[in-house]
């Protein structure tokens, strides 16, 4: 399923151009979209070591204000600011705990841990291959995970009443104006801006026309998809697609990021779904694979945990997601119509 990865850069640039409209009211929520748009697809058509380094230099931007934030937290939880004190309700608090909650939460936080898969797409553009491709996968998972839960922890110690925000929207720009001062609270919004709009969607740009090229070169989507640059050898065409798509759902769903949001998470998690599923389809019905722990055991634990999530979505995640899901079937039926190898086993 494309859902997650087609409508990611939108939410993405939503996310980032609202921030910024915030502090600057007067220029228009689609003028910082289609900056942001420009600027991606410009550096991921000039290649992905190019695309690498922009990266790079913004990601360590946001480390640094990250721990910016942190530091000034601690500093803030120990004179006591807004209540503040050290305690683990934060991380569990067994007079309030729901599982049903949690995964319902879940379902929702999801999003901010949708792209380390898409490290994946860029197998071929990198220098060793597949075996450092796994790796990679787990290890920015683990760390995005560990500054999750440390800038999280330290925001819900900083305000404890959870209950009392104005605007939920803003609420981490708050908890930082509250810590550091007005500075603090700009100095969060430029970094959700910088990663948003630019760090993470010129991955997810640079995923999902990767994506878009292998899909075309198997005869999957139209041939056209499949060009690549004379010069920089990119998928420039998949990467002006993606660009134009993206400033089409911003348009569509520039009031309902929620809504934009919920479409995602339920092209993420039916697509973790499928994946599992392959797993043991793959190694243990066509391989024959006698590591039963490994393709089969963790690849049905993985499919448990993320089933109980995906129940947990809302109702218009579903409602959307599986509309587009029979958008889906239809152009399969359609291209077994048109007699094309659609490379799937129905069977």
């Amino acid at each position: 399923m494309l859902l997650d990865y087609i409508f990611v850069p939108a939410l993405l640039y939503l996310v980032s151009a609202s921030a910024l409209h915030d502090m600057v009211p007067g220029v228009p929520l689609i003028v910082w979209v289609l900056i942001f748009i420009a600027i991606n697809t410009v550096i991921n058509i000039r290649g992905i070591e190019f695309t690498a380094r922009a990266n790079k230099i913004i990601v360590i931007l946001e480390l640094v204000i990250l721990a910016i934030f942190v530091i000034v937290g601690i500093v803030a939880i120990a004179k006591g600011v807004n209540g503040a004190e050290v305690t683990i309700k934060p991380l569990y608090d067994k007079s309030h705990f729901s599982m049903s909650m949690v995964m319902g939460a879940v379902s929702i936080a999801v999003l901010s841990f949708l792209g380390f898969d898409g490290i994946s797409t860029l197998a071929e553009e990198t220098k060793d291959g597949s075996k450092s491709i796994g790796k990679a996968c787990i290890y920015a998972l683990l760390t995005v995970g560990a500054l999750f839960i440390i800038q999280t922890w330290v925001a819900a110690l900083i305000w404890p009443d959870f209950n009392s925000f104005e605007n939920p929207d803003v609420a981490f720009y708050q908890i930082a104006e509250v810590a550091g001062g007005t500075w603090l609270k700009y100095v969060t919004i430029l970094a959700t801006a910088l990663s948003w709009g630019i760090a993470n969607s010129l991955v997810a740009q640079a995923a999902i026309s990767r994506i878009l090229f292998s899909m075309a070169r198997d005869r999957k989507l139209p041939q056209v998809l499949a060009k690549v640059h004379p010069k920089y050898q990119t998928p420039y065409i998949g990467t002006i697609v993606i660009a134009i798509l993206s400033v089409i759902v911003t348009v569509a769903f520039e009031s309902q990021i929620g809504a934009l949001s919920s479409v995602v998470n339920f092209g993420a998690l039916s697509s973790f779904l499928f994946l599992h599923l392959s797993v043991i389809n793959y190694f243990i019905r066509k391989k024959q694979s006698k590591d039963y722990v490994k393709h089969l055991i963790l690849p049905i634990i993985g499919f448990i945990i993320i089933g109980y999530v995906w129940l947990n979505l809302d109702a218009l995640s579903k409602q959307l997601g599986f509309i587009w899901l029979g958008i889906g079937i239809v152009y399969l039926i359609v291209l077994k119509l048109m007699k094309k190898d659609t490379g799937l086993d129905l069977d």
